[in-house]
């Protein structure tokens, strides 16, 4: 009797590990599948009139290191003649304000006012890609993120029906907050899968001609 309840303890282990690993696994290659031949370089990236940068943390009035270099990547996107529209995307919550903050910092890198929308209502990745998509009419883009977060934000505006390529920067420290953020993607992909599957709507909001009157200033 004890060896039957062994056997039976030991199947519902062996299933639950197997349970575990497609729940992580299976979100993790899919967002490889969506994304893995769409990640480029600065040089050999395709053009797209408009660029998605992805927002992270302000420190007070500047962006934090993370969030600098990806928007040295956009600048450099600009200034190759890659992209024309840049959106910056991220959060704001009474004084504090990404949008605004990776605004500021495009302007002093030389990006035009005038070429530079910021979304407000980037509040996750998800997000800013639904947003991009049914706010601000945008149906391709380039999207910007730190190398390890790319193919989540690649995967997610692929998933929603945005043409999307990625660059990626890989010159932060790769410290243990850069390898806690990578695990942290596993969760990310996971989630992604949720939102895709449960059909998530981010919070309403009319559409915006902000892109198209960026691209006619161009």
């Amino acid at each position: 009797m004890s060896r039957h309840r062994a056997r039976r303890g030991l199947v519902s282990f062996v299933a639950i590990i197997v349970l575990l690993g497609l729940g992580v696994g299976v979100p993790s290659l899919v967002v490889w599948w969506e994304s893995h031949s769409r990640i480029h370089s600065v040089d050999d990236v395709p053009n797209r009139d408009v660029t998605l940068v992805m927002g992270a943390a302000m420190w007070g009035a500047r962006p934090s290191p993370y969030l600098q270099k990806r928007l040295d990547v956009a600048a450099a996107l600009y200034a190759a003649g890659k992209t024309k529209v840049i959106i910056v995307s991220g959060t704001r919550d009474g004084g504090y304000s990404e949008p605004d903050g990776m605004k500021a910092a495009l302007v002093a890198a030389g990006v035009p006012a005038s070429r530079i929308v910021t979304d407000y209502g980037g509040n996750d990745t998800f997000s800013s890609c639904a947003r991009a998509r049914d706010v601000f009419g945008v149906t391709s883009l380039i999207v910007v993120s730190q190398s390890y977060h790319l193919p989540r934000a690649v995967a997610s505006c692929q998933m929603l029906g945005v043409d999307t390529v990625g660059v990626g920067d890989d010159t932060v420290a790769h410290d243990w907050l850069y390898w806690g953020y990578q695990v942290r993607e596993v969760a990310g992909d996971m989630k992604l899968t949720y939102d895709m599957v449960t059909h998530r709507t981010v919070p309403y909001e009319a559409p915006s001609n902000a892109v198209q009157q960026a691209l006619a200033a161009s």
